[in-house]
């Protein structure tokens, strides 16, 4: 049976049967090809954004030799023997002309080398005089010097693409002279939180989220709707032009009230609906217009882990960044066993005690204070009941968000 809808099914009041296998759904996700669309923006504006191309040195770096350091600049074999018992005399020569026999030229650091000269003596190891100063140790070769091309040989890739530009690539690329810089444009997403909110929890948590989260991996907030409940509203506004992405929350599942699926279908494709993810089970996917629209849960946990395994791979592919989950990953040892269903991929919160992790709660329980509480989740395959204490497990560590937009 293939895991695709072939034809729309309407499961409220009824159940999913059975859900689509997560490795599925990543395969649709990548089926929608990178964005090719670019714009040239200032350096300045470039942090967090994502080359169009990779970045190839426009020359060598630095151009010419230069000075690693402030100094004299002179030459290494007159320095042999020189010692604060036996410091070796030189006149102080300015300018950069090539010095005379035993001279040094007073130099800055980045300046080209004086022609003659190999070395750079820092200031800290000369006694100085009017026009003579004493040499209290020898300088070896090279010392205290950049050779041409030593950074960057002219051609050469220096910056690939999939990844933001941080503030040392900005540094990087100004230091050729460049101005602007061609990057992927970043993908709109229209974001509809349906309502009304649910009863004792008057409080949104799910638009504040999901705005971070897209402006975590590189897109830009075309529109973001509340509250909207009317099937006929929530199709208006994924049928709406002018979004890249369209991210409906809430109003997902198997519930009388559930109308997203719905409203998807009346004005596009329903393609994948009911997810084998824990939390995140009532997620779905489809198209309207051409344009990819994700349905995720109105759980905040159960939004969240969907949006980072769905949404967030979605929008990161077409803003030109790796697909990957946006975490640094850090190997630990299960401290207390973590408990996961057979058939479900699991997302499961964990802190560390001392060397090892330890669950924050269960997969559809704790909400987002047990993500407060986490230092990052393990990810449980579909084929295991979980990890038994001692096993090395990978730890998608929360500390590293920040990473990814460049901060």
């Amino acid at each position: 049976m293939s895991n695709i809808l072939s034809s729309f099914r309407d499961v409220r009041l009824q159940g999913f049967g059975e859900r689509v296998p997560v490795d599925e759904a990543i395969k649709w996700i990548d089926g929608h090809p990178r964005s090719a669309s670019f714009e040239d923006i200032p350096i300045a504006a470039a942090n967090g954004r994502v080359l169009a191309q990779p970045f190839v040195a426009p020359a060598d770096a630095p151009a010419v030799d230069s000075t690693a350091r402030n100094g004299y600049a002179l030459r290494s074999a007159e320095t042999v023997g020189a010692s604060s018992y036996n410091p070796l005399l030189f006149r102080t020569q300015a300018g950069q002309a090539t010095p005379g026999a035993f001279s040094g030229v007073p130099v800055s650091s980045g300046s080209p080398l004086p022609p003659g000269t190999d070395a750079v003596a820092p200031f800290e190891l000369a006694r100085i005089a009017a026009d003579t100063s004493e040499l209290l140790g020898p300088v070896a070769q090279g010392s205290g010097v950049i050779l041409g091309g030593q950074e960057a040989r002219l051609g050469a890739t220096l910056i690939d693409t999939s990844r933001p530009l941080r503030a040392f690539d900005l540094g990087l690329i100004s230091s050729f002279g460049i101005e602007r810089v061609r990057v992927i444009r970043r993908p709109l997403v229209r974001i509809v939180v349906t309502g009304p909110r649910p009863s004792g929890n008057p409080a949104d948590a799910n638009g504040p989220m999901l705005r971070a989260l897209v402006a975590r991996d590189g897109g830009s907030i075309e529109a973001c709707e509340y509250g909207v409940t009317k099937r006929d509203d929530i199709a208006s506004l994924i049928a709406r032009p002018g979004a890249d992405v369209v991210l409906v929350c809430g109003r997902t599942g198997t519930g009388a009230d559930d109308e997203a699926p719905l409203a998807l279908n009346a004005v596009g494709t329903l393609s994948i609906h009911g997810i084998a993810l824990r939390p995140g089970d009532s997620s779905g996917m489809g198209s309207a217009g051409g344009v990819p629209v994700i349905l995720l849960p109105g759980n905040p946990l159960a939004c969240m882990s969907a949006y980072d395994l769905f949404a967030g791979r979605l929008i990161r592919r077409l803003g030109g960044r790796r697909s990957q989950l946006p975490y640094r990953v850090q190997k630990a040892k299960v401290g207390r066993k973590i408990v996961s269903s057979i058939g479900d991929v699991e997302f499961c919160r964990v802190r560390f005690d001392a060397e090892e992790v330890v669950p924050t709660g269960s997969a559809n329980s704790g909400g987002l204070a047990c993500v407060a509480r986490a230092d990052g989740f393990v990810v449980v395959p579909a084929p295991l009941e979980g990890y038994a204490p001692g096993t090395l497990v990978d730890v998608y560590m929360y500390d590293s968000e920040l990473e990814s937009i460049g901060i």
